[in-house]
C-alpha cells in the first residue's frame, strides 16, 4: 500500500513539472526548433537521468536487470551528443525521430504486458501509434515545419507520459479497496 502511494506522489509530481515544462516550450517554440539540437539533446539528457535515477531507486540493487535503465543510458548518451555537437536540424530531426520510435516501442511492449485499464491502454496505444507515424514523416522529410509538428506532439506527450501512469495507479487502488 506504502509502495502504490508513493507511486502516486512520483506521478503526481512528474505530471506538475512536465505541465509547467510543457507552458513554456509552447511559449518558446520558435527559438526551440531554432536551436533544436541543443533543446532536444537536453530532454534527451533529461529522460535518460530520470530513467535511470527511477529505476536504480525503485529496484535498488537489482536495477541492472531493468531494461529501462539502458534506454535510459542510451537517452543520455544520444542526449549528450546533441548538447555537444553542432548537428544541423535534418540530423537532430533524424536522431529525435528514431528516440521517439525506440521510446514508443517500449511503450508498446509495457502496454501489451500490463493491461489494467482497457480504455487506457487504448488510449496510450493511440498516442504511441501516432508518435510512430509523425516519427517516420520526420526521418523521411526532417527540417522545420516537421520538427515543429513533432514539437507539438511532445507537448502532449509529456502530459501524458506521467498522466496515463497515475491514472493506471488510481484506477488499480481503486478496484484493490473495492
Amino acid at each position: 500500500m506504502h509502495e502504490e502511494k508513493s507511486h502516486i506522489k512520483y506521478f503526481v509530481v512528474k505530471l506538475c513539472l512536465y505541465f509547467v515544462l510543457s507552458l513554456l516550450i509552447f511559449i518558446f517554440r520558435h527559438p526551440l526548433v531554432e536551436n533544436l539540437n541543443l533543446f532536444i539533446g537536453g530532454i534527451m539528457a533529461l529522460y535518460g537521468v530520470e530513467e535511470v535515477l527511477f529505476e536504480v531507486i525503485y529496484y535498488g540493487k537489482k536495477f541492472w536487470k531493468q531494461e529501462k535503465v539502458y534506454l535510459g543510458l542510451v537517452e543520455l548518451i544520444l542526449g549528450l551528443v546533441l548538447l555537444l555537437s553542432p548537428l544541423s536540424i535534418e540530423a537532430t530531426c533524424i536522431i529525435w525521430a528514431t528516440w521517439s520510435i525506440v521510446r514508443e516501442a517500449f511503450e508498446i511492449k509495457e502496454l501489451v504486458l500490463e493491461v489494467k485499464s482497457i480504455t487506457l491502454t487504448i488510449l496510450s496505444g493511440l498516442e504511441s501509434v501516432a508518435v510512430i507515424v509523425l516519427s517516420v514523416m520526420l526521418i523521411l522529410e526532417p527540417g522545420e515545419h516537421h520538427a515543429m509538428v513533432h514539437l507539438y506532439l511532445l507537448l502532449a506527450e509529456l502530459v501524458l507520459n506521467p498522466l496515463i501512469p497515475l491514472l493506471d495507479e488510481l484506477f488499480e487502488e481503486k478496484h484493490i479497496k473495492c
